[in-house]
């Protein structure tokens, strides 16, 4: 499909360090998505206990967002898991 033919073109143009952002970005968005669910967090009370609205949570989850590593951090420390792994 052109669409497709395209869609990879554009992405080749993304330099690597930007494209590795983006699938870190997803890779974070996913994990607290997945801790939400299974831990039975809403965003509404997701968003409390981080002091944040609720807005910025469902920016969070879309993957999009350019997270801090403090926090990285502050989200890792409330769900109680380690959202990053940092390989050699």
């Amino acid at each position: 499909m052109i669409t497709n033919q395209l869609f990879r073109e554009c992405l080749a143009e993304i330099p690597a360090e930007v494209r590795r952002g983006l699938e870190i970005s997803y890779a974070v968005a996913e994990k607290i998505a997945d801790i939400m669910k299974i831990k039975g967090i809403s965003k509404r009370d997701f968003a409390k206990k981080m002091h944040v609205s609720e807005v910025t949570v469902s920016k969070w989850l879309t993957g999009r967002y350019d997270f801090s590593l403090s926090q990285i951090a502050k989200i890792s420390n409330f769900l109680g898991c380690q959202m990053i792994n940092i390989c050699k």
